[in-house]
């Protein structure tokens, strides 16, 4: 499988925010709709710090 786990980053601690996330959509300037493998949904602000393929994460740093 290719899902990723997506984390928010504030500072310098990463919280978990969603797991087994199939999609990532702009919805807005700075937020993004997660969307789950089950077909959970999820939107959050910030701005894409990082994105790891081969280690299935991805970071969003808030803008807070």
């Amino acid at each position: 499988m290719c899902e990723s786990s997506v984390y928010l980053k504030k500072g310098k601690e990463e919280s978990l925010v969603m797991q087994n996330v199939a999609a990532i959509l702009p919805v807005s300037d700075g937020k993004f709709l997660l969307k789950g493998l089950l077909g959970e949904r999820m939107e959050i602000a910030g701005q894409i710090d990082e994105i790891n393929l081969m280690g299935h994460k991805i970071i969003i740093r808030s803008m807070e």
